[in-house]
């Protein structure tokens, strides 16, 4: 087996992860706390673009403009979520800044719809990574200033600048990741899909985990 075939079957896990996550958190539900059913959402969001995006890759052989919708809900789920479940208000500087590049990435997928892998060149994923960084950063400098003890929203928080940061430097070169010949390409795809499926992972984990204390507390034991 090539390294090209394991990847490929590789990347069938991710919606098996997803899957998996999404009933553990369906199971939980009336348990999970506010912040966990949200994150369940954006489970169900990725499981949605992973399974259009192979069945319009098996029809029409290019999928790449689902990266770019997958960007634009992105920003969107995070904006939202980081305004009701981490600063607990609307801060309007960043709903604005998230808004223009809604607008923007708006524009991208009108732009880019029938545009061949060749022509493809989109910075969605990296302004979404990019203003969820500025979010996630912000609101750790704001839990700074306040000598707050570490909790799970603060621990959360540290794994979206990780993950994200690691997002944005990886979708930066997207073109040449997409057209270079060189079998290079292989091993950034393997790696960003390694940092992908340990990311629904551990979400999955700690959506899994909250529901079991949830319920515990509950039943009382």
């Amino acid at each position: 087996m090539t390294f090209t075939n394991f990847s490929d079957i590789l990347t069938y896990t991710a919606p098996v992860f997803l899957s998996i996550s999404i009933v553990i958190g369906l199971f939980y539900y009336k348990f999970i706390k506010s912040e966990m059913r949200f994150l369940l959402l954006y489970l169900l969001m990725c499981l949605f673009i992973d399974v259009a995006s192979r069945i319009a890759g098996e029809y029409y052989n290019n999928n790449l403009i689902f990266i770019v919708i997958f960007g634009f809900l992105e920003l969107l789920f995070f904006t939202l979520y980081y305004q009701i479940y981490f600063f607990k208000r609307i801060v309007w500087s960043y709903a604005l800044s998230s808004s223009i590049g809604l607008v923007y990435i708006a524009w991208e997928i009108i732009s880019l719809w029938n545009v061949s892998p060749s022509e493809f060149q989109t910075y969605s994923r990296v302004i979404s990574a990019f203003f969820t960084i500025t979010m996630a950063i912000s609101y750790l400098f704001e839990k700074i200033e306040n000598k707050e003890k570490q909790n799970n929203l603060i621990k959360l928080n540290s794994v979206f600048i990780i993950f994200f940061s690691l997002h944005l430097i990886f979708f930066l070169p997207l073109n040449f990741l997409i057209n270079v010949p060189s079998k290079i390409k292989f091993y950034f795809w393997f790696i960003n899909l390694l940092l992908t499926l340990t990311f629904y992972v551990y979400l999955g984990i700690e959506i899994w985990k909250n529901g079991l204390t949830q319920k515990r507390l509950h039943s009382g034991l």
